[in-house]
């Protein structure tokens, strides 16, 4: 994977140090804790000092540079670290900075949220929040690289939309990636990411979850499958997890929705 997330909790008994000198870019988003105070140095650009570090405070590294930060505090500190490989950018140089990046915040707490699920909709999920970190770190920390090849696709022909249709249908319990749907396409990830959305009004991830709602649906309704049954059928992860999901899309429990189908 072009981007690792690692999600730490680290005591702090007084102060705690570390030093970083990678191949990789590294990223550290603060999530949270009670630190006092957090001393950041970075290879060319001045030391900073940061009272109370808010969540969302981001320590961009990149590659090769040397880097070190101090964290003082009694508590317990969360935050995540980016490996970030250098051909994930197309290997361009990355800024080096501490700033505050609610957005990346948000992308990785919901990382967080699907990072030990392991059905098909989390699957995708992930690698749809993957490839939108890696997006958004380009534009925001990196240079602007060259447009798009004028010849490659930008728009999904109606016979792409039509094989891509088919396939999602067909494949609630594969494994699925975004890769792999680009691919069909001939595009690449963050242009095919674009483009479904133009063409389907949603995200693959939300126009999955969708297919998996109707299917659920027509079970429910068409067949005397018990509802452990029927989540499993539709590609779920769980029956709780059913629950929810089909209740916060169609408003009703799956049971409710059977009695008055």
């Amino acid at each position: 994977m072009s981007i690792e997330f690692d999600f730490v909790s680290q005591e702090l008994n007084g102060s705690a140090d570390c030093f970083f000198l990678q191949p990789d870019h590294i990223l550290m988003v603060y999530l949270g804790g009670q630190v006092r105070a957090k001393e950041y140095e970075l290879e060319r650009i001045p030391s900073r000092r940061i009272e109370m570090p808010r969540t969302g405070n981001v320590w961009v590294l990149p590659a090769e540079h040397r880097g070190a930060a101090q964290a003082r505090g009694n508590t317990v500190a969360n935050y995540c670290q980016l490996t970030v490989s250098v051909g994930a950018l197309g290997s361009r140089p990355l800024r080096p900075t501490v700033e505050r990046d609610p957005l990346l915040y948000q992308l990785v707490s919901r990382m967080n949220d699907v990072r030990h699920r392991e059905d098909v909709t989390a699957r995708i999920l992930q690698e749809s929040l993957t490839e939108t970190v890696r997006i958004h770190i380009s534009d925001r920390y990196a240079p602007q690289s060259a447009t798009q090849r004028a010849d490659s696709p930008t728009v999904l022909s109606a016979a792409a939309q039509a094989l891509l249709r088919e396939y999602l249908a067909d494949s609630f319990d594969s494994t699925i990636n975004l890769a792999a749907l680009a691919q069909m396409a001939g595009m690449s990830t963050n242009v095919f990411i674009k483009a479904f959305a133009e063409a389907f009004r949603a995200t693959p991830y939300q126009y999955l979850l969708g297919q998996r709602i109707a299917h659920a649906k027509t079970l429910l309704a068409g067949t005397t499958m018990t509802i452990t049954e029927v989540s499993a059928a539709a590609g779920f992860s769980t029956p709780s997890h059913f629950a929810t999901t089909f209740r916060n899309r169609v408003g009703v429990t799956p049971s409710q929705y059977r009695r008055h189908t």
